[in-house]
């Protein structure tokens, strides 16, 4: 990890540089002149548009503020509810929370251009940075009433925290990792999918505060007891189910997109039949029908595991003798632990593929409509949800008019190629970062994109894991960490071929050119 020493800073064509390679003062007003200009044009109507998940979680909210603890519906977590009901508790709708959204989304794309700055000394930094607050994936989610928006903004502040912790002194240092953990904290409330992400926050926080004094100790343990006590409270193990479909939801996940192994495991089959009883033959047909269905659907998981998670009448053939939700989970868990055991190579494969897909469209091309859609199905949902709970707001409210998204989406064919492009870069940052670590092991390069990339993938792992990456959008609260990543990567790697070009010359005819060109280029200080 990062030195408490570090080189002294020199001058470079008028700027102040620490051993990368440095920029003029014009170039990095500009580069900031161009984020604000992004962040200010980007900026919508505040018009809230209804998705699939918003009455679940507008009905989540409704219940917690009643119940005066985190309460889900639908299978949600609870982070997003309890904002929500935050918002309402004080006097806000619904055009309130978008307002807050689009703030939450400024003050991200701030945080990760002082981030970017403070990391690499240069303005070319600035620009995937740029790219992201110009990114049509994230922007739609401001105006989306759905967790993503702020999943992505805790996600990406947690790990800005602890690339400014490689950058300050100790005190400050410190501060940075605790707040980060907290951030980790919070997302993991927002989406079950960043559950590893506070465990990869503490870990990489410890690495980054040694040597360990006292002091440090206790910040660390203060910040992991709060990260704990957040967990604890607003997370899916503090909310209480309000439904089936939450109590079931998680194992049924699992077993649902893992069921192309739970069908070819002869002792999953058995815990099928097992838990079915009299209604075995019917539940295999059932699950045999839910596995064809929609094929090509979602390519990279082989099927379309929704077939099944929306199949309600599984959940009453595999309950106990009961027949209650807790009963159908446990035999959802016990059969995918059970086919798991059977085939651990199969289930080990489909996760190495999902995390290659993943890293291979690190910047889907998702949001290229010219307009978010708006779910007409469910805005009379959500209207007659608010009506039921005393908080009137007509249908015509909540329809509103379609959003224009951004510039990019309405250039769709060329940002498709822009965002595969940088896709192919991240892939290439990642390599260029693994063979650099395997020749030196002491640059802030090195640690820097070393806390990206485990925070990427700790982001991703369990969705890879647990659901498919073929849901583009389980990908987008990524994308700014993706954007760090090429930041860090293109500064270092113009550093490298500065360093090459200030060799003094030397003759073509000169034996160990060739090995000597390429030690240059992996020297890492």
């Amino acid at each position: 990890m990062r030195s408490d020493r570090e080189a002294p800073a020199r001058t470079t064509g008028g700027a102040v540089s620490r051993g990368g390679v440095g920029s003029p003062w014009p170039w990095a007003v500009l580069a900031w002149v161009a984020l604000l200009v992004a962040i200010v044009v980007s900026f919508r109507p505040a018009v809230p548009v209804i998705w699939g998940d918003t009455p679940s979680f507008v009905e989540s909210a409704l219940r917690t503020l009643e119940a005066g603890r985190p309460t889900v519906a639908g299978g949600r977590d609870p982070g997003y509810p309890a904002f929500l009901a935050m918002t309402f508790a004080f006097g806000g709708d619904l055009e309130t929370v978008v307002r807050l959204q689009q703030a939450a989304w400024a003050v991200l794309m701030l945080a990760l251009a002082a981030t970017a700055q403070a990391a690499t000394r240069n303005a070319g930094g600035l620009v995937p940075i740029i790219l992201v607050a110009t990114y049509p994936g994230l922007l739609l989610f401001r105006n989306v009433l759905t967790a993503e928006l702020l999943f992505a903004v805790f996600l990406n502040l947690a790990t800005a925290g602890l690339l400014i912790a490689t950058c300050v002194g100790k005190t400050a240092r410190c501060c940075a990792v605790a707040a980060s953990v907290l951030c980790a904290a919070l997302a993991a409330c927002f989406r079950s999918q960043g559950i590893l992400v506070p465990i990869a926050a503490v870990l990489l926080g410890a690495c980054l505060l040694r040597p360990y004094t006292p002091a440090r100790l206790t910040v660390v343990a203060v910040s992991v007891a709060a990260a704990l006590a957040l967990l604890a409270a607003g997370s899916r193990f503090g909310a209480s189910y309000s439904g089936q479909a939450s109590a079931v939801f998680v194992p049924k996940t699992l077993f649902c997109n893992h069921l192309n192994i739970v069908l070819a495991s002869d002792a999953a089959r058995h815990e099928i039949v097992s838990a079915a009883g009299d209604r075995a033959d019917a539940t295999m047909a059932r699950l045999a029908a839910d596995f064809a269905a929609e094929p090509d659907r979602w390519p990279v998981l082989g099927f379309f595991g929704d077939a099944c998670l929306f199949d309600t009448v599984l959940d009453r053939d595999l309950a106990d003798d009961t027949g209650n939700a807790v009963g159908a989970a446990a035999a959802y868990r016990r059969i995918f632990l059970a086919a798991v055991r059977d085939r651990p190579l199969a289930y080990a494969g489909k996760f190495v593929r999902q995390m290659a897909y993943g890293a291979s469209v690190a910047w889907p091309p998702y949001g290229l409509d010219p307009a978010i859609p708006v779910s007409t199905d469910d805005v009379p949902h959500v209207s007659d949800l608010m009506t039921r709970h005393g908080r009137a707001a007509q249908p015509i409210d909540l329809q509103g008019r379609p959003v224009r998204i951004g510039l990019l989406s309405d250039l769709p064919g060329i940002s498709a190629y822009l965002f595969r492009a940088l896709s192919t870069a991240f892939v290439i940052a990642v390599v260029f970062w693994t063979v650099t670590a395997v020749r030196r092991r002491r640059s802030r390069f090195l640690t820097r994109g070393g806390i990206v990339i485990v925070m990427w993938a700790a982001s991703i792992v369990t969705v890879a894991g647990a659901h498919t990456l073929d849901v583009w959008r389980y990908l987008i609260p990524a994308v700014p960490m993706v954007g760090l990543m090429l930041s860090l990567f293109g500064v270092e790697l113009a550093r490298l071929i500065r360093l090459l070009c200030q060799r003094p010359y030397r003759s073509r005819n000169s034996r160990g050119a060739g090995p000597h060109v390429v030690r240059t280029l992996f020297r890492a200080t």
